[in-house]
């Protein structure tokens, strides 16, 4: 089995690519790698033996041949499109996520206790919990996003991880 996951330097679509290498599947990555962040991602998953980067869709058209046990993933606005092979595509809207590598100043935040607020307010799921979710289900049936209720200090705990990967893209 194959993955092909557009953008995988996205702070989503890194996650998802992170995921399914640890599960032994074979990923292809496309991203231009246009900043330190991006280049940073790839030094994470990069050496994994089964992942193949390359820069634009065309670039993997032209050096990897389709099969129709390939699947294919595309994060586009606030979803994923999911395909394989020649079957039907599959919508699935993301939840308001939040974890390590995500864009905290998109969110209006700047400071770590903001962003925990944040997180209870908005009632965001941890982009670990989406990944799992969607894994079990990825292959087998549609995505049902089971809704948990985090309490307070796993929220702050994970923000505490969050902060770690942000302030370590600011030194960049």
């Amino acid at each position: 089995m194959m993955v092909t996951v557009n953008p995988c330097f996205h702070w989503i679509g890194y996650h998802l690519t992170s995921n399914l290498l640890q599960e032994g599947i074979e990923v292809i990555g496309i991203d231009p790698i246009v900043d330190a962040k991006s280049d940073l991602l790839y030094m994470y998953v990069g050496r994994n033996s089964n992942f193949q980067h390359f820069f634009q869709r065309s670039d993997k058209e032209n050096h990897v041949q389709q099969s129709n046990d390939e699947w294919e993933v595309d994060l586009v606005d606030d979803g994923l499109l999911v395909r394989q092979g020649d079957k039907e595509r599959n919508w699935i809207e993301l939840p308001l996520l939040y974890g390590e590598w995500m864009d905290i100043q998109r969110a209006g935040v700047q400071e770590k206790d903001e962003l925990v607020q944040w997180v209870i307010d908005h009632q965001a799921t941890y982009i670990g919990t989406f990944m799992e979710t969607f894994l079990e289900r990825f292959f087998d049936q549609p995505l049902r996003i089971e809704e948990r209720v985090e309490d307070k200090d796993t929220i702050t705990e994970r923000v505490d991880a969050l902060w770690r990967c942000e302030q370590l893209i600011r030194k960049i």
